[in-house]
């Protein structure tokens, strides 16, 4: 009985010498991402500090995907989500907005974004989407890009950040993604649409990293040290990657740098290692799209030259 009560009095004085109600910020953030990829990223800058976890497992299509009634739970229970924005996650947007509110972030508004190509390249003519008006969100967000574009640019030891056929960074644009969806519209990526497959690019996956460093020091600026160091560290690695990258395509003889392939994922690898995108077979950039004959006619032609 006397060693019940000692039990009980340690317990107890324990539990008063805690904080008060365990707040929100003693536990680590709850981080929610829309792809493994994206999770990747998110894990590298939270280091042990916050809990990652993929909507999807690794291989599902975010095209097609449906949320099950769990995956909502863990939507509505993150502190953060995070998505690739771009018009990516098109079939949840309607789940992702209802279920994250203001907690849905996009880890790509500062990513240069280039246009879909069509299923065989063709000069793109006017294929910037229309944009909202100048607002002080953009004047800000101008800002923070500009400095998120300084730190890559030195730490990859680049002149820019992209040439050639750029639309321009995601905050300026109209992709049809979050925040920008509208009930009834077509959710495929037409040819000339923005091309939401910029982490094959890993200058643009440095920019997710900065963003993401930003976004998770704002709530929890406690350990914001924390994530400005993983993320530095994290930035060195991508850095290393693109010589690595850089130097093996440069030893690929100039007649033979051309791509073709079946889904429209490499237009930003191809952009930035020089190599030459002659075509795909799915027209447009979603898995859902099926090539006319016509297509299918253009490409054997091709590959037959």
């Amino acid at each position: 009985m006397i060693r019940s009560r000692l039990i009980f009095m340690l317990i107890l004085s324990v539990t008063l010498a805690a904080p008060a109600g365990s707040s929100a910020q003693d536990d680590p953030l709850r981080i929610v991402a829309s792809t493994s990829i994206l999770a990747d990223v998110a894990a590298n800058v939270a280091g042990d500090t916050a809990v990652v976890e993929t909507l999807f497992s690794r291989g599902t299509n975010p095209h097609t995907a449906e949320p099950s009634a769990q995956d909502v739970a863990r939507l509505s229970d993150a502190d953060l989500v995070l998505v690739v924005g771009t018009n990516y996650e098109e079939g949840l947007l309607p789940v992702l907005e209802e279920s994250a509110g203001d907690r849905l972030i996009s880890a790509s508004l500062c990513v240069p974004i280039r246009p879909v190509p069509e299923g065989v390249i063709h000069e793109q003519e006017d294929a910037n989407p229309t944009g909202a008006e100048s607002t002080h969100h953009e004047n800000t967000m101008g800002a923070v890009c500009e400095a998120h574009s300084a730190e890559v640019l030195a730490a990859f030891s680049l002149e820019e950040l992209a040439s050639g056929d750029v639309l321009g960074p995601l905050y300026t644009l109209d992709c049809g993604g979050i925040h920008e969806h509208h009930e009834g519209e077509e959710d495929v990526h037409e040819a000339g649409s923005c091309d939401p497959h910029v982490w094959a690019d890993p200058v643009n996956v440095a920019l997710w990293t900065l963003s993401i460093r930003d976004t998770l020091s704002e709530y929890d600026p406690d350990n914001a040290a924390v994530y400005a160091a993983n993320a530095e560290r994290y930035l060195g690695e991508l850095a290393a990657l693109n010589s690595e990258i850089a130097e093996q395509m440069g030893e690929i003889e100039p007649w033979r740098n051309v791509i073709l392939t079946n889904h429209q994922t490499l237009n930003y690898f191809a952009a930035r290692y020089g190599l030459k995108m002659v075509g795909v077979v799915l027209p447009g950039g979603s898995t859902t799209a099926e090539p006319s004959a016509q297509d299918m006619l253009a490409l054997m032609d091709l590959i037959d030259r």
